[in-house]
């Protein structure tokens, strides 16, 4: 076991922590890993299709993931983690490993802003496939497409939404009995969401 707590955590060990294994408070490859290759399918299928269909296209696509997943998902959701408030230089988390952290850690909540922002850019992300998939009148292609999109969210809830410590993002789902827990091991967090109550 990890014996060290996260920098919000007050606790001086992990060791006897109630909620060690309901919620993931320290970086895993392991989960790192399985996100990849949970998302993998859609990006595939999408990006095919795309490229085949319109190579400017895919690079506007590419593009926009990397402006969403490496600047303004690190910025409207990112700097509410407390992963953003470790020591290291670099994102450690499962979902955006090894990006630099170029703004401040903010403890509390995010905003109805920041939510709209990054729900308008997964609907980017992923309904920008649809548009090309539609135009190839390829009617199966697009089911297994919608297939791969709803399982990649089925995964992400079940295997990784259900133990984020990021519990700002409209997709987090951890028990509400582990949050409060949570919160109070984590006084710079609680805090901060008392503080908006």
């Amino acid at each position: 076991m990890i014996d060290k707590p996260i920098n919000s955590c007050s606790r001086e060990s992990c060791n006897n922590c109630n909620i060690h294994f309901e919620i993931t408070c320290h970086f895993s490859r392991r989960k790192l890993l399985r996100f990849y290759v949970i998302g993998l399918p859609s990006f595939m299928i999408g990006g095919i299709v795309i490229y085949n269909y319109s190579i400017t296209g895919f690079v506007s696509w590419v593009t926009g993931i990397g402006l969403f997943f490496l600047l303004i998902g690190i910025r409207v959701l990112c700097t509410h983690c407390p992963h953003y408030n470790e020591s290291s230089y670099i994102l450690r988390c499962w979902a955006n490993y090894g990006v630099p952290k170029l703004w401040r850690f903010r403890p509390q909540p995010m905003n109805f802003f920041e939510k709209a922002i990054l729900i308008s850019g997964f609907i980017f992300v992923w309904g920008y496939p649809i548009i090309f998939i539609s135009l190839t009148n390829n009617w199966i292609l697009l089911g297994g497409y919608f297939f791969s999109v709803v399982l990649y969210f089925i995964l992400m809830y079940q295997f990784n939404c259900i133990k984020c410590i990021n519990l700002s993002c409209p997709l987090n789902r951890v028990n509400i009995k582990v949050k409060e827990e949570f919160l109070k091991n984590n006084p710079l967090i609680n805090d901060s969401w008392k503080k908006l109550r």
